[in-house]
C-alpha cells in the first residue's frame, strides 16, 4: 500500500462505505495510513475491509445502517478508543415527480439520508466535544441549492443536512470541532442510470475523493463550508444577495412592491455576500437594532 502518511495515527469512520465513493474514501484514507471503521448495512463492508487488510492498512468492520448511528460510534471507539473524524456517506434514491411521489418514498429518502446523518451525529457529538477536537464531512449534492425535477424528497432531505452542517459548524466551533459538507459529482450505483458513458468515463469515484480527505484531515480549518467536487475539481459555494429595495411608510403595499419588484431581485452592484442571521437583521432593521436583538435573542 502506497501511503504517504498523512493519516499516520488518526481514526476514521466511514458511513456507507460498501461500494461507490464510500468505498473509496476507505481505500485512500487506509493506503494515507489511517485506522478506518467501514461500516455499512451489507455484506459490502466485509469486502473492502478486507481489501484494506490484503494490501497492509489497518481497518475494522461496523456492519451497522447510517441510521444506527450509536452502534458505529460505539464500534470505533471498541476497536481504537477514540474518533478523529466522521464522513458520512449513505443515501438512497426514490426518484418520482413530486405529483406521483409517494408518501413511503418521500419518508424513506428523508430517512436514510437526514435521519442517518441526525443518528450519527448526535453520537458523535459528546465524543468529540469531550475530546475538543474532531472533523466531520457530511454529504450533499449541489441540487440542495438549485433543484432538481423529480427529485423532491432527495433534495429536501439533503437541503435539511446542509442546514444541519452549517449549524453544527457554529456550535462546535469553540470545541474544535470542524463540519463540513461535501457536494460530490462521480459515478456510483445512485447516478450510474442517469450519466452516459463519456460522463461516467470523466467522473470517476478517485476524482472526489481526495477533497473528501482535505475536509477529514486533522488540518483543516475550514468550517461551515459546502464544497462541490468531481471530476478532479473542487469549489466552495457561498450565498450572494441582491440589493434589494427598502419601502417606507405609505410607499409599503403590494402594488407598489409589484411595481419595483425588478429592483428587489436585480444583482448589481449593491449585491453582497451574507454570511449569518445578524446579516438579515441588518437589512431589514439597520446593524444598532439587529445587533441588539441578535445579542437577546442568544
Amino acid at each position: 500500500m502506497a501511503a504517504s502518511g498523512a493519516f499516520t495515527g488518526q481514526v476514521v469512520t466511514v458511513v456507507g462505505a460498501g461500494a461507490g465513493l464510500g468505498r473509496q474514501y476507505c481505500l485512500d484514507l487506509a493506503a494515507e495510513g489511517a485506522q478506518v471503521v467501514v461500516a455499512g448495512p451489507s455484506a459490502s463492508v466485509d469486502a473492502v475491509t478486507d481489501e484494506i487488510k490484503k494490501a497492509g492498512g489497518d481497518a475494522t468492520v461496523c456492519r451497522a445502517d447510517a441510521r444506527d448511528g450509536k452502534a458505529v460510534i460505539d464500534a470505533t471507539l471498541k476497536a481504537y478508543g477514540r474518533i478523529d473524524s466522521l464522513i458520512v456517506n449513505a443515501g438512497i434514491l426514490r426518484d418520482r415527480s413530486f405529483s406521483k411521489m409517494t408518501e413511503a418514498e418521500w419518508s424513506a429518502v428523508f430517512d436514510v439520508h437526514l435521519n442517518g446523518t441526525y443518528s450519527c451525529m448526535r453520537a458523535v457529538w459528546p465524543v468529540m466535544m469531550d475530546q475538543r477536537k474532531g472533523r466531520i464531512v457530511l454529504t450533499s449534492t449541489s441540487g440542495s441549492l438549485y433543484g432538481n425535477f423529480g427529485q423532491a424528497n432527495y433534495i429536501a432531505a439533503k437541503g435539511a443536512v446542509n442546514g444541519l452542517a452549517l449549524t453544527l459548524a457554529l456550535e462546535g466551533k469553540s470545541r474544535g470541532i470542524v463540519v463540513n459538507v461535501i457536494a460530490p459529482v462521480a459515478l456510483t450505483r445512485l447516478t450510474e442510470d442517469i450519466f452516459t458513458d463519456e460522463v461516467k468515463a470523466a467522473l470517476p469515484v478517485e476524482g472526489v475523493s481526495p477533497f473528501v480527505l482535505a475536509l477529514a484531515h486533522p488540518s483543516c480549518a475550514e468550517t461551515g463550508a459546502i464544497i462541490e467536487a468531481g471530476g478532479g475539481w473542487a469549489a466552495k459555494y457561498r450565498l450572494e444577495r441582491s440589493g434589494g429595495r427598502r419601502f417606507e411608510g405609505r410607499d409599503l403595499n403590494v402594488t407598489n412592491v409589484l411595481a419595483h419588484w425588478d429592483d428587489i431581485v436585480r444583482f448589481d452592484e449593491r449585491a453582497d455576500h451574507p454570511t449569518g442571521p445578524i446579516d438579515t437583521m441588518t437589512a431589514c432593521v439597520g446593524p444598532g437594532l439587529a445587533k441588539r436583538l441578535l445579542t437577546h435573542g442568544s
